[in-house]
């Protein structure tokens, strides 16, 4: 699974984007403004795909709950 957000706040010059892949037991997140060429990433380990999926669907609702829209 793989999903991809967008910020934008042009009051506030926030053009932000969050992606999240979730492949098996490891979750990797890549997150920055919109069109960089390399933004940050972070990858996730967990003990089986269960927590992974539960963390997932965790930060995805933190995500839309600050007003990030999926693409």
């Amino acid at each position: 699974m793989k999903k991809y957000f967008e910020f934008k706040d042009a009051a506030a010059n926030s053009f932000k984007f969050w992606q999240i892949e979730l492949k098996g037991k490891k979750v990797t997140i890549k997150y920055g403004r919109i069109g960089i060429e390399n933004p940050a990433s972070m990858i996730k380990d967990f003990k089986n795909p269960e927590e992974a999926k539960k963390y997932s669907e965790t930060v995805i609702r933190e995500k839309t709950n600050k007003g990030y829209k999926q693409k």
